[in-house]
């Protein structure tokens, strides 16, 4: 990153909301469920799979995640009375795992009971280091109760190799992403060929598992090295799929489609737009840069 771009990065939380949410369209689908559903529906016709998340995370009370969990509920049964090629992608801390383990788990419960009653899948996103092992204990009991629930391996955690190998041992359908929080050095990969060998060994270990990989990754290293991996090893498509988020990386991702892979896009919406859209904006500063160019041309 230049230091232009590390400027970027650093006056971003200082900008008004304004600026961000002229970048939250490109991402996020609006803050309505029909918004969600409208780019699903879209999408499903360019022969691309969805998975809706409820932008929102760590909550102040039960209320709130009791909230979150209707809301899921809801979500899943317009999917179904839609008929959306789609599942659904979720965060404990949304459900209250911060503040009472036990009401998250029986918030999730009556999710994941849902998802049977219709035969769809659900997906507990992976949160930081602090949630990692909550979040597979949860994801395993949730597992025994309904197969199709699976969880995130972030291939920055030094941990990943051992959690892949005793997860896939079990069935659980995992999607492989590089990891996005700020983790100390003791615990995780900080060198980008690090990350994406440690990236590319968890996928074989999937393969050589059979369980089922989603390969959640942006990066045209790691595409090209997965379809090559995928062809060597000449896989059934019924093995995997990519999985990209919503707004990045399209000419990439269509190309993936192109090539006759599978591709399920994550799908936020909600009105807690500006943390994830602030999030997405320092992790892309030269867009960042880009938009506030064109602001100060056009002023």
């Amino acid at each position: 990153m230049n230091s232009f771009n590390r400027l970027i990065v650093k006056i971003l939380p200082l900008m008004p909301k304004s600026f961000v949410h002229l970048f939250a369209g490109r991402y996020i689908a609006g803050e309505h469920l029909d918004d969600a559903l409208a780019e699903a529906g879209r999408l499903n016709e360019g022969r691309m799979t969805v998975t809706i998340d409820i932008l929102g995370e760590n909550i102040s009370g039960l209320d709130e995640a009791a909230l979150y969990r209707d809301a899921f509920l809801g979500v899943l049964d317009r999917i179904r009375d839609k008929g959306i090629d789609g599942n659904i992608s979720l965060k404990l801390t949304q459900l209250g795992l911060k503040i009472d383990p036990r009401a998250c788990v029986d918030n999730l419960t009556e999710i994941v009971d849902k998802a049977r009653s219709q035969g769809n899948f659900v997906r507990i996103d992976m949160e930081d280091s602090t949630c990692t092992d909550d979040t597979i204990e949860i994801c395993l009991a949730m597992h025994a109760r309904y197969e199709r629930v699976g969880t995130v391996i972030q291939s920055y955690l030094k941990r990943s190799q051992a959690d892949v190998r005793m997860l896939a041992a079990r069935g659980v359908s995992l999607r492989i992403c590089k990891g996005i929080y700020n983790e100390s050095p003791a615990i995780a990969f900080k060198g980008r060929d690090e990350i994406r060998n440690n990236f590319m060994g968890l996928l074989e270990i999937l393969f050589d598992t059979g369980a089922f990989a989603a390969i959640a990754t942006h990066d045209p290293v790691l595409v090209e090295r997965s379809k090559s991996l995928i062809a060597a090893r000449g896989l059934d498509s019924s093995r995997y799929e990519f999985q990209m988020l919503l707004g990045v990386a399209e000419t990439l991702r269509q190309g993936v489609v192109d090539g006759g892979h599978g591709m399920r896009v994550y799908i936020p919406f909600g009105e807690a737009w500006y943390a994830y859209s602030l999030r997405r904006l320092q992790e892309n500063p030269s867009l960042a840069a880009h938009i506030l160019k064109n602001l100060v041309i056009q002023g």
